[in-house]
């Protein structure tokens, strides 16, 4: 979408096709966070020195595992690609001052700013297209169909704490019940990766460009070196479309192709994904027919979280990021079969995967305490305690009176967990947790609980019963992908660039080379790539 907006904005006439019923594929499901060093809520004089740091951090980080070309176009563009987008379009973005960079003891990582998200978005606006916009999964919605932010899930937790607390979270509620009387089929108060792309479909619809779902490119051929032939099966037929100017490709990835999966994933390969059911590497395989070439592969080939499986109502099942609400709080262990842990519980999500890899802890175990899941609940399981029994029934949740019961139940070993438990009740009365530094660290502490002391993510276990959650690696996106040169056009396998050919988002082979250095290093390149290919394009057009 936003290759489709920036060209539209140019002069040019813009086809989009989806292939599935609805737009915004996985990024409708995220976060909706964007890194963007340097960005609007820097004076000009700090956004040249952030983004000097950032370049010294990605290269750090990422190494020699992308081009130092492709990361210094995206950083001399990512927030020319904002500052456009907020001058032209719909989207309008608010800086995250508190999000930090995922290795904060690297130099050049910053405490906070760089990241940026969407600012909550009346899905009204979009009038009759507002169906066409795919639904984040249920387990982030309240009530069936309410969006929740991080900042709504913080006053909502502390609802009785505040009268201002108390009269946001009515005013949720009420204009969520208004929206279903008024016959939405959910919330229209979008909130986090659902704002990003309903303000993306808005800015597409309002500057002309035609969107079409429910349409498969099968086929594509070269007709000159800029002008191309889709074949395209729809619900009404199939047709052929020219493409005059350049064919995008932004398909997503992998991540919902077993066989790709099964091939370029490590081994357990994770049944799970956060993807969109659209992400099927049809894109990608096109272009490889037209000449494309795939990146060097990484220790992984994705970007991982971990997540445990949902069993809902309808008899589907849905997979629970365990991102920023439990992992890193007071009294929660994460455990391998031994019954030991095995790492900082609060690290970012990737790095925790990565951990269950290299540790043999694929699946591990969450274990808390009663407290706990009152306070905080645990995955799906929401704070109160009120739905322990329904989630116990479905086989989500584990619990059990003592812990040497709770280990038989989960298989591992009992003295291991037990041993393991009683020195986590050690470090939550020191303070220090001597084995793996939970709290110690900026992006823990940032998840932790700031009323808690004196870790705010250090806390005992053990008040009966104790509660489990198994959780696997699941990935976010897939970031092996086609490799470009810096305006977004596909190369060959001699390097050169193919005319008429571009790929952006999770298609193109990532500039982090496999690393997950901040929150938003998936869409903020991806969105600036677009935003670049989509001007190389209008150029190309105009000469």
């Amino acid at each position: 979408m936003t290759a489709a907006f920036v060209a539209a904005a140019k002069g040019l006439r813009v086809l989009l096709l989806e292939s599935t019923e609805q737009v915004g594929g996985t990024s409708s499901r995220s976060a909706g966070t964007l890194w963007i060093p340097g960005n609007f809520s820097m004076t000009d004089e700090e956004a040249r020195a952030d983004i000097e740091q950032a370049r010294i951090y990605l290269d750090a980080v990422v190494g020699e595992e992308s081009l130092p070309l492709m990361r210094a176009q995206f950083l001399r563009h990512a927030a020319q690609m904002v500052a456009f987008l907020q001058q032209h379009s719909q989207v309008q973005f608010q800086a995250c001052p508190r999000h930090t960079d995922y290795w904060p003891q690297i130099s050049g990582a910053r405490a906070g700013g760089r990241p940026v998200e969407a600012r909550v978005f009346d899905g009204r606006e979009l009038g009759a297209a507002f169906d066409l916009l795919r639904p984040t999964t249920p387990e982030f919605m309240v009530f069936g169909g309410m969006m929740v932010s991080k900042a709504d899930v913080d006053k909502l937790l502390k609802v009785r704490q505040s009268a201002a607390n108390l009269r946001h979270a009515t005013s949720l509620v009420m204009r969520y019940m208004t929206d279903r009387l008024s016959g939405y089929s959910r919330g229209t108060r979008l909130t986090m990766g659902n704002a990003l792309c309903g303000r993306l479909l808005k800015s597409v619809i309002d500057v002309g460009v035609v969107v079409r779902v429910s349409c498969e490119v099968t086929r594509i051929e070269s007709v000159s070196s800029t002008e191309h032939k889709l074949a395209i099966d729809s619900p009404t037929g199939t047709e052929v479309v020219r493409a005059l100017a350049g064919v995008v490709f932004a398909g997503g990835g992998f991540s919902a192709n077993a066989d790709w999966r099964r091939r370029l994933m490590p081994a357990p390969t994770p049944d799970n994904t956060a993807g969109s059911p659209g992400v099927q590497a049809s894109t990608m395989e096109m272009a490889l027919h037209l000449g494309g070439t795939l990146g060097t592969g990484s220790e992984h080939n994705a970007w991982w979280f971990p997540s445990s499986v949902v069993y809902r109502d309808d008899r589907s099942t849905g997979v629970f990021p365990h991102i920023v609400l439990d992992r890193a709080k007071p009294g929660l262990i994460a455990v391998d079969r031994r019954g030991r842990r095995f790492v900082n519980e609060g690290i970012n999500y990737h790095q925790f995967c990565v951990a269950q890899y290299r540790h043999d802890a694929v699946p591990c175990w969450f274990i808390c305490d009663a407290r706990f899941l009152r306070r905080y609940g645990m995955g799906a399981v929401r704070p109160g305690g009120r739905s322990t029994k329904d989630w116990i029934r479905r086989g989500y949740l584990k619990s059990a009176a003592t812990l040497d019961q709770l280990a038989v139940d989960l298989g591992i070993n009992g003295d291991g967990l037990k041993e393991c438990i009683r020195r986590m009740n050690d470090y939550a009365k020191s303070g220090k947790d001597l084995e793996f530094g939970k709290g110690d660290d900026g992006v823990s502490r940032q998840n932790g609980d700031p009323s808690h002391g004196p870790n705010p993510c250090l806390g005992p276990i053990a008040v009966s019963p104790f509660y489990a959650v198994e959780v696997a690696p699941a990935d976010l996106g897939t970031s092996l992908g086609l490799m470009v040169n810096e305006f977004g056009q596909l190369l060959n396998e001699h390097g050169v660039a193919i005319q008429g050919l571009y790929a952006c988002g999770n298609d193109m082979h990532s500039i982090m080379g496999g690393r997950y250095p901040a929150p938003g290093v998936t869409l903020g390149p991806g969105m600036t790539f677009a935003y670049l290919a989509a001007l190389h394009i209008a150029r190309q057009t105009a000469m």
